[in-house]
């Protein structure tokens, strides 16, 4: 039996006041409506930190703790990370399924949050007193919070892809669950980016090509077709590696 909450809806309360009383003195289901609603405010993350922390080993609100986490860390932009992280990494070992999907997720908001705002997420967001000096001794480190720390400074500094890449690959090595989450995140940003920037030169791709042809000159249009079926050929090659064919898998 668990409390995993599923909510068509989530009760509204009139102000802070009414709140805080259904989560001192309400019903269960009181509480867990308070802490979804402080879960997506962007409230004092040291304040809203101590209160989810306060229920992540009770039997009844675990469940809703950790999801509480989880969405706050979509929404708020600016919070003492390290008062966290230590939970969320260890709820990657958590036997509960649920409580690591909402760790992993937790964590991948680090790097990009699930929810858009109006500010976007920093290293400064992190309220972590750090620079360039600490790198080494943080990537170097047998803590996981360190390593995770120093991959998200990178990340947010400005950096070479090429360079981040390397350090990257270092610490896959490592094979650390919360490190490679946050490197997964990482490379999914970037891939991302990518895509977006594809997306935007479609248009443009596909206009030059017909104008090319339009005014006799479709030798020089190739090119349009070439790198188009050059992303393609590269993405089927990387899907073939990730999910071979079933009769690669049986020899066949």
């Amino acid at each position: 039996m668990t409390d995993q909450p599923k909510y068509e809806f989530l009760r509204q309360f009139e102000d802070d006041n009414e709140l805080m009383t259904a989560l001192q003195t309400g019903s269960l289901d009181d509480k867990r409506h308070a802490l979804l609603n402080i879960s997506y405010s962007d409230g004092n993350g040291e304040v809203v930190f101590d209160l989810f922390l306060n229920y992540i080993n009770d039997p009844e609100l675990k469940f809703t703790s950790y999801l509480c986490i989880d969405n706050f860390l979509e929404t708020c932009r600016s919070y003492p990370l390290m008062k966290i992280l230590p939970s969320i990494i260890a709820g990657l070992d958590n036997e509960e399924q649920f409580i690591r999907g909402h760790c992993q997720s937790a964590l991948e908001n680090l790097v990009r949050p699930g929810k858009i705002t109006d500010e976007d997420l920093s290293f400064n967001s992190f309220q972590i007193k750090f620079d360039n000096a600490l790198v080494s001794e943080y990537l170097n480190s047998l803590e996981n919070e360190k390593i995770i720390v120093g991959l998200l400074y990178i990340f947010y500094q400005p950096h070479k892809d090429e360079e981040l890449f390397e350090i990257l690959n270092q610490q896959l090595i490592k094979k650390i669950k919360s490190v490679t989450c946050i490197i997964g995140q990482i490379i999914d940003t970037k891939l991302w980016s990518i895509i977006e920037q594809i997306s935007g030169l479609e248009e443009i791709s596909l206009a030059s090509y017909k104008s090319a042809i339009e005014i006799g000159i479709g030798g020089k249009a190739t090119w349009v077709y070439d790198r188009f079926d050059e992303m393609q050929e590269l993405a089927s090659q990387h899907m073939k590696t990730l999910k071979p064919d079933t009769d690669d898998q049986n020899g066949g």
